[in-house]
């Protein structure tokens, strides 16, 4: 009866077992016939919800049987096992009970065993025991021993596997021949629901790890955390944005994290909602949104705005710049031209002003065609053409055009070598036309320019060197942004746009070449770009 007892309520409670989603009157007419007893469940409130024993399985009108001893001490959490009489039949009965919970609702098992039969067979018996004698009983006790051995083993290893299987493992069942043939529809319902168990949980782990990949595969920064501000969850791209090894399961965001604001805020995202905000970490843009979690913790992603924020700095500064640039030299020939309207100037200040209206015009013109190039660059609108071209001799084609330019101040040209390059011909000559005239503008009467043609490996490189008055060592990494001049006092007043180095980036970088500047101040400055090498037959 306790074995009994002891099955009954696994196979109940089991999930995925021989019983699970099955009504409790046809559950009590399963286990009755599986046990070999009268099987009775029994609401909390004493209502009987299902008996093996009652025809055609109607429990309606069975009376309320929680005054019944053992019900009552069922429900207190004990499980029975007493002897009485039935209050049905008057008959002198064994009866079972223990709570057992069944898909979450608690109900009471019974298990019933009428003592009269075994009574009368035993009677029945005595006899013949008698006149077998005692060797008869001997031999009985050992054939029922030798019986009973193997059922009484597989029930037990039934009942392991059962154990096993609640703890979540997947045991091992007993092969149908070692079974009773009783034991052994039991075996395979357990065997199908392993199966099915087994399945659900690869599923899960499927899931689980896609999501996972998921999540370490996206640009953007994850962290979970816990109630606590415990990081549980913390993919490749937020390591790297906080520059941190992936943590320990659930290592504290304060003992991670180091930045005040930034751990503050991550501290209160797991207790409060929070709107978007920016940090500014490691010269790093970040902006974290967060999304609390039920019934806490919190995720937060980061975004890397830092190119953005870039962005949106060189925007304004050319917005700013470009109309500086515009502004000035259309105010100076709005001014010149209203004081031409306004009286008749004696002619020498007549011809001084056209001159000066015609060297603005000059000006704006040079500077909105410097403004096409540029755009035409960055929107990846030309496209470089691959020529065999020597770039020395193309450095000779765009010095003679400011050759007298040049002679008035008395600055010398040296142009050495005969290397070829695999280049745009009409790109390269407006890159040395940019390169000469800066430097013209910033080398003093009698100085000199020098082009060095050199061959390196694949590559070649092309140095325009200038005796003029360099430039500090401060600005020298910007010099390549558009309108961003060392000294723009003088760069204006010599006529400058502060695009041309701008433009022989974007031109050398088309070529697949480089570009790059070495000066000093008061020891002139050398202009370095690389182009692909042809190599000589």
């Amino acid at each position: 009866m306790e074995r009994g007892l002891e099955l009954a309520v696994l196979l109940l409670e089991a999930q995925g077992g021989v019983l699970a989603g099955a009504a409790p009157d046809v559950a009590a007419v399963e286990l009755g016939r599986l046990l070999e007893l009268r099987v009775t469940l029994v609401a909390p409130d004493g209502v009987v919800l299902g008996d093996s024993g009652v025809p055609g399985g109607d429990v309606r009108n069975m009376a309320n049987h929680g005054g019944r001893p053992e019900i009552r001490q069922a429900l207190e959490g004990e499980s029975v096992v007493l002897e009485r009489p039935s209050a049905t039949t008057g008959l002198r009965s064994y009866y079972a009970a223990a709570p057992a919970v069944r898909d979450g609702d608690p109900l009471i098992v019974r298990l019933a065993l009428s003592l009269d039969p075994l009574d009368a067979h035993q009677r029945s018996l005595a006899g013949a025991f008698v006149l077998l004698g005692v060797l008869g009983l001997g031999g009985l006790a050992v054939g029922v021993a030798l019986v009973e051995r193997g059922p009484r083993r597989g029930r037990r290893r039934l009942e392991a596997a059962l154990v096993r299987m609640a703890g979540g493992e997947a045991p091992e069942l007993p092969d149908p021949g070692e079974l009773s043939p009783e034991l052994v529809p039991l075996a395979r319902a357990l065997e199908r629901g392993m199966g099915e168990v087994a399945d659900r949980m690869s599923e899960l782990e499927r899931e689980r790890n896609d999501v996972l990949v998921l999540v370490d595969s996206i640009a953007e920064g994850v962290i979970a955390l816990s109630e606590d501000a415990r990081v549980f969850r913390m993919n490749q791209a937020a390591a790297d944005l906080l520059d941190l090894d992936r943590p320990a399961p659930f290592a504290p965001v304060g003992t991670l994290v180091r930045h005040p604001g930034l751990r503050e805020h991550l501290e209160e995202s797991t207790i409060l909602p929070l709107p978007p905000r920016e940090f500014t970490l490691g010269g790093r843009h970040l902006l974290l949104s967060s999304r609390r979690l039920e019934p806490g913790g919190a995720v937060v992603t980061f975004l890397d705005v830092t190119e953005l924020r870039r962005m949106e700095k060189i925007r304004r500064d050319f917005v700013a710049n470009a109309s500086h640039e515009l502004r000035t030299p259309l105010t100076a020939m709005r001014g010149f031209a209203e004081t031409l309207l306004e009286g008749d100037p004696p002619p020498e200040l007549r011809t001084r002003f056209l001159e000066s209206i015609r060297r603005n015009s000059v000006r704006l013109q040079r500077l909105v065609d410097d403004l096409l190039d540029l755009s035409r660059l960055e929107a990846g609108a030309w496209e470089a053409a691959e020529e065999e071209v020597a770039p020395a001799e193309v450095a000779r084609e765009a010095w003679a055009e400011l050759e007298m330019e040049a002679e008035l101040r008395d600055i010398q040209a040296r142009i050495e070598g005969e290397e070829v390059a695999l280049a745009d011909s009409r790109a390269l000559h407006q890159i040395f036309r940019n390169l000469f005239d800066n430097a013209l503008r910033h080398t003093p009467d009698g100085g000199s320019v020098q082009v060095e043609v050199e061959a390196m490996g694949a590559m070649l490189e092309v140095r325009v060197i200038d005796s003029g008055e360099g430039i500090p060592s401060s600005v020298l990494p910007r010099i390549f942004e558009r309108f961003y001049r060392g000294d723009a006092g003088r760069a204006r007043g010599s006529g400058g746009t502060g695009l041309g180095l701008s433009i022989v980036r974007h031109m050398v970088t088309s070529m697949g070449g480089e570009v790059e500047a070495r000066s000093r101040l008061g020891e002139g400055t050398t202009i370095a770009f690389r182009l692909p090498r042809v190599a000589p037959e």
